[in-house]
């Protein structure tokens, strides 16, 4: 049985009006931050986007990260990623992003994305918890839904979970929800953990 963080990335790890990325991605600044990491980490960040690793390594908030380690530290929970960020790559991409920080280890997976068509036959399953008190079909994000379908086809092995995000995706994840802006803060994290522990 597994702890399990959702993890969302922008509004999150990363603030939105953080850009200092783009600062540091010319040939020369890159190259250097590629040939570093190479040397610090043993892996070929050259073949993923520039952009990507820069937003990592220069606007990824250093009290989010360490928040996140705490939780995960605190928790022994491991992480799925359910951010938009899962679409443009496969998982060892996320990896070893994340790496960059030293949390690649805790990524175990990430969340199942869906077209509309999809999203809206998924829907299907959760509409008599969707009901709202005029009887009518309450609304519910694609986020909040990959991550119901995500549990429902792993919840044999799921002990524990919070799902953490600067959208509200709280339907029906209700208390299982923290959200975050413009990142993940001390406060929040202690929600988390308290989440990952039982105590809601």
């Amino acid at each position: 049985m597994k702890k399990i963080i959702f993890l969302d990335i922008d509004g999150v790890l990363q603030p939105t009006y953080s850009e200092n990325r783009f600062d540091y991605v010319d040939d020369e600044n890159i190259s250097k931050l590629y040939k570093n990491l190479l040397k610090e980490k043993s892996i070929d960040y050259s073949i993923y986007d520039k952009y990507d690793v820069a937003a990592v390594y220069y606007d990824w908030n250093k009290e989010a990260v360490s928040e996140l380690k705490r939780i995960i530290e605190t928790t022994n929970a491991k992480i799925v990623i359910s951010s938009d960020w899962r679409i443009f790559g496969d998982i060892q991409r996320l990896i070893d992003l994340f790496e960059i920080h030293n949390l690649g280890k805790y990524i175990i997976d990430i969340t199942p994305n869906w077209d509309y068509e999809e999203s809206e036959n998924i829907k299907k399953h959760y509409e008599e918890k969707l009901i709202n008190e005029d009887g009518s079909i309450g609304f519910i994000t694609s986020r909040e839904l990959e991550i119901l379908e995500y549990m429902r086809n792993n919840n044999n092995e799921i002990e524990e979970y919070v799902a953490i995000d600067d959208l509200t995706i709280d339907k029906i994840l209700k208390e299982h929800f923290v959200e975050t802006s413009p990142y993940l803060t001390k406060e929040d994290a202690d929600k988390c953990i308290k989440i990952l522990n039982g105590i809601y």
